[in-house]
């Protein structure tokens, strides 16, 4: 239609230049080829136009499309009347949690960038807005073992593909594309990782065993469950999928429920007044501030949660039935782990799957994996006999949205004076004038934090260290029956088990337990990191780089201990102990790459021991140095360190944060 207007225009304007009197024929014929030139010119533009406007559509009806179920209206729609609470929330982590490739939402700043996976050369660059990777077919490359593509001579660079859905922008970004099957999204081999500023394997951002193969994922059968705004797979076919999701990303109605009712209602003036003017919550929509703390934390439980799909059909063809204020008891069911006489309907699931409860707990039924914070949470004495729910130290949106101090709200969403002992004290005033009698540490000091003792790092997830959040008490018979390390020596790192548990039973009449040689004799640190299994080594490691550990035991010994980590097998723990040792003087600029090979790990270690041996062996004072494995003050015993290597737990280890 817009081509036929174009074309009569310009024939009229043609019919009356022509009859126009006192123009030569020259100039007649001249104008005429003008408007030739224009409307084959045109012609062109609109067929390219339309060509690349094809193709854009029929490149996003190969993505996960947003929009519905029934009652869903978007983010978008609450802007207008909440633009506080819209602002704070766009900013946050939740709303970036899954998107469209875009180059303003890409966390790399680049054109065109030269990379590599397990020896296979990645390109990925910006192609007129396009995001797009020249590398190997996926199929061929996720069905080729790992030690196989290092020296594969297979034509490298035959595929390019384009990357249209990104998850995540807090600490690394993952890019997924198309696998050809509706619009399945198959995860690309390169995730960037932020605090490096460089495209790593994404294989190498997890704890997991270096014998196991590509993480060959998809995105509509796994992230889906939670980096969306209720995520419907919709399988058509044993490959290809329809999914959609009512909105990308956590959004307004993820925590609020769905929104059109309440939108409809609120059309009318006088309802509104009427409802401003009253302390009265709107029926028509969910405010999680006025649930109960049962229910209000599951509205955070449905994404921060260890869970089963207990209806795998119905959940597959309709998304989680969990709506906020309701239960979520529904066909995404939490998994207790130290209640599972009460789950039967998991008996058959484990046994299938035996490493469901090894890869995400420790052996008591506590988390032991970042993100399922909900999981944690709710065997907490707080929770299951107070009122303790995730909004007594959480919000969702900053009160002041723009300022510095949203800023730094984002990273954790941690209400203002949360992060002190204000967020125990808020229910445990008695204990505020007497803090020091209960903690035996003086009242400002790191010993006397709340969350130190109570909710110690013993989560691990995105290459640190995370508080877990099942409240609990340090406990030496916990220790040595879970093997999880006890809140004490996490931050006396020079000290045994035996010196954490005599001040247990001196201070809290805790039974001191039968002990053995190592543990009487030999920091727990120590024993941790050099024999522990890779989770507790990643721990132990990152506490080696926490300031609050290194004020209380000291800086000058753990070099020669930690820098043996540097050989791990694991990629998480290479990556975690160099940042650690880079926090000690003399090793800030220390040259290592947790993806080198092999060859190059031995070489690392012996110039983070001559750093050490340059700066800090003179200055370590340690009273027992047998302690930490030396034999006097400015002597390292490497035999006993090589003996303690050896007795390494080395089961495999796939931790699912």
């Amino acid at each position: 239609m817009e081509w036929l207007v174009f074309i009569l225009l310009t024939l009229l304007a043609l019919a009356l230049f022509w009859r126009l009197p006192g123009v030569s024929a020259a100039l007649r014929w001249a104008f005429l080829a003008f408007l030739v030139i224009t409307v084959v010119g045109a012609w062109q533009w609109n067929k390219g136009w339309v060509a690349k406007f094809k193709a854009h559509q029929v490149f996003h009806e190969k993505l996960p499309s947003e929009g519905g179920p029934h009652g869903y209206v978007s983010s978008d729609t609450c802007h207008s009347c909440h633009p506080d609470q819209y602002e704070s929330w766009h900013a946050s982590y939740h709303r970036t949690m899954t998107q469209y490739v875009e180059k303003e939402n890409v966390m790399a700043d680049f054109e065109k960038v030269s990379s590599s996976y397990y020896g296979r050369p990645v390109e990925i660059e910006w192609d007129n807005g396009e995001l797009w990777a020249t590398m190997d077919d996926p199929k061929w490359l996720y069905a080729t073992p790992i030690e196989t593509l290092k020296t594969s001579n297979h034509p490298p660079l035959s595929t390019r593909k384009r990357l249209g859905l990104m998850t995540g922008s807090h600490h690394m970004q993952v890019y997924w594309m198309s696998s050809g099957h509706g619009n399945s999204q198959d995860i690309f081999p390169l995730c960037y990782l932020k605090e490096e500023q460089r495209w790593v394997p994404f294989k190498d951002t997890f704890l997991r065993d270096p014998a196991m193969s590509h993480y060959d994922q998809k995105w509509n059968g796994n992230c889906i469950e939670c980096h969306v705004t209720v995520g419907q797979p919709r399988p058509v076919s044993p490959l290809a999928t329809k999914t959609k999701s009512a909105e990308l990303g956590i959004a307004c109605e993820a925590c609020h429920g769905p929104g059109e009712r309440h939108v409809r209602m609120n059309k009318n003036p006088a309802r509104r007044y009427k409802l401003h003017q009253s302390e009265e919550s709107d029926p028509t929509i969910v405010d999680p501030q006025d649930l109960d703390h049962e229910r209000s934390s599951m509205v955070c439980g449905q994404c921060h949660g260890i869970h089963w799909i207990s209806d795998s059909k119905d959940y597959y063809l309709n998304g989680i039935k969990f709506r906020p204020g309701g239960l979520l008891n529904q066909n995404k069911k939490p998994v207790r782990a130290a209640h599972l006489d009460e789950q039967p309907w998991l008996k058959a699931s484990l046994k299938a799957n035996p490493r469901f409860l090894r890869d995400r707990y420790w052996s008591d039924g506590m988390v032991r994996v970042g993100g399922r914070d909900y999981t944690a949470m709710v065997e907490s004495p707080c929770y299951l006999k107070g009122e303790l729910s995730c909004l007594s130290c959480h919000q969702m949106h900053h009160p002041q949205p723009g300022s510095k101090e949203m800023d730094l709200w984002l990273d954790d969403q941690v209400k203002s004076g949360m992060d002190s002992n204000e967020a125990c004290l808020q229910c445990h005033e008695g204990m505020r004038d007497n803090l020091s009698e209960h903690t035996h540490h003086t009242a400002n000091s790191t010993g006397s934090s709340c969350y130190n003792c109570h909710m110690p790092h013993t989560t691990y997830g995105l290459l640190k260290g995370i508080r877990s959040h099942q409240i609990d008490a340090p406990s030496i018979k916990v220790n040595l029956e879970t093997g999880r390390p006890n809140a004490c020596n996490l931050c006396h790192l020079d000290q045994t088990i035996e010196w954490s548990a005599e001040y247990l039973e001196k201070w809290y009449g805790q039974p001191k337990p039968v002990l053995n040689l190592e543990n009487r004799n030999i920091a727990a640190s120590v024993l941790w990191l050099l024999k522990g299994d890779a989770g507790l080594r990643a721990l132990t490691a990152w506490h080696y780089g926490w300031k609050d550990a290194q004020e209380a035991s000291g800086v000058s010994w753990q070099v020669p201990i930690l820098a043996r980590l540097l050989e791990d097998p694991y990629s998480a723990v290479r990556f975690i102990t160099a940042r650690s040792l880079r926090s000690y003087t003399g090793l800030e600029d220390l040259d290592f790459d947790f993806l080198d090979e092999a060859s190059s790990w031995k070489t690392s270690v012996e110039k983070a021991l001559v750093a050490w041996e340059t700066t800090q062996k003179a200055q370590n004072q340690i009273l027992e140095p047998q302690r930490v494995l030396f034999k006097s003050s400015t002597e390292f015993d490497e035999q006993l360190i090589r003996a303690m290597l050896s007795k390494r737990v080395n089961r495999s280890m796939d931790l699912q944060e």
